[in-house]
């Protein structure tokens, strides 16, 4: 007989294949958030010329600000543009 955890272990959704570096999964977050799943690319070449950290800092940012802004992903990519130093 199985347990609890033996049956939660199979049902729980698998994990996305293609995401395998945290680059990726960022890239595909912020692709969801922004509603543009065709420009996963675009997000990825962002994140790799700013670094994960700066690009995650960013976003953070823009997420705790997204009430305020009409069009958040314009001023995500003119941060990532214009980085604060």
């Amino acid at each position: 007989m199985e347990g609890l955890g033996d049956i939660l272990k199979k049902r729980a959704a698998p994990a996305n294949k293609r995401l395998h570096s945290e680059m990726h999964v960022l890239a595909d977050e912020m692709s969801a958030y922004f509603n543009e799943r065709k420009k996963f690319g675009m997000y990825l070449g962002v994140i790799k010329r700013l670094g994960v950290a700066k690009a995650r800092s960013i976003f953070a940012e823009i997420k705790s600000e997204a009430a305020n802004v009409q069009t958040p992903r314009k001023l995500f990519m003119w941060l990532a543009k214009n980085p604060k130093k």
